[in-house]
């Protein structure tokens, strides 16, 4: 079957993210008198959304509102400090030139909110033309729900059954199959997401130039 587009998750897939989030998470707490945390804790509950990722970083229940303006606090420090430590992975511009040569689609579909993943996808990615860029919308679902997906293929004019989603989590994996598309477990990010129940074709890589073999 001919593939004729890619979806990739952002944060762990396409770019190296954590450090920046766990600093700009870090500092939240600290400016609010709380303990902060070391990278590979933050890396167990990335994935899920803002809310959620405070949530679980925090550790013990807080009224929602208390909650909710924890994360408006992490959002604006993170928003204003994206750059200073994340990096495009090895093998990645690689791969992106060659869908952009070989006339493929290129999307993005991310649990980080909305503004944030636009944000960083200009910044880091902006050689290439990813169309359309999505990050979490409070319209839509989040991931592994596969609304956003489909709405993608859509926007793309490509069957599902024609698109790589290409991501290191398993919200990725289950996104895909929820959508009929075709999961690929990104394996050099945060995550080794399992594909061993997926029936029919997907694929776990664990370098980004092992998707050119896919793609082709």
């Amino acid at each position: 079957m001919k593939i004729e587009g890619v979806i990739f998750d952002l944060d762990g897939t396409l770019v190296h993210t954590i450090e920046d989030i766990a600093a700009a998470a870090n500092a939240m707490f600290v400016r609010n008198g709380l303990p902060e945390h070391d990278v590979e804790y933050y890396l167990r509950w990335i994935g899920s959304g803002a809310i959620r990722f405070i949530e679980l970083a925090l550790g013990t229940e807080v009224d929602r509102n208390q909650l909710l303006s924890y994360v408006a606090e992490f959002k604006e420090i993170y928003s204003n400090n994206l750059h200073d430590k994340s990096r495009v992975y090895d093998g990645i511009p690689e791969v992106l030139d060659h869908l952009a040569s070989s006339g493929k689609k290129m999307a993005v579909l991310s649990n980080k909110p909305h503004p944030m993943t636009q944000q960083g996808t200009g910044y880091y990615l902006s050689d290439w033309p990813f169309h359309p860029v999505f990050g979490q919308r409070e319209e839509v679902p989040r991931k592994p729900d596969p609304a956003g997906a489909l709405e993608i293929s859509t926007l793309l004019q490509i069957d599902p059954g024609r698109l790589l989603f290409v991501g290191d989590s398993e919200n990725d994996v289950q996104t895909a199959v929820a959508g009929g598309m075709l999961p690929v477990g990104a394996c050099w990010g945060y995550g080794e997401p399992d594909i061993s129940q997926v029936k029919g074709r997907a694929w776990q890589i664990g370098h980004p130039l092992e998707l050119l073999k896919l793609i082709d």
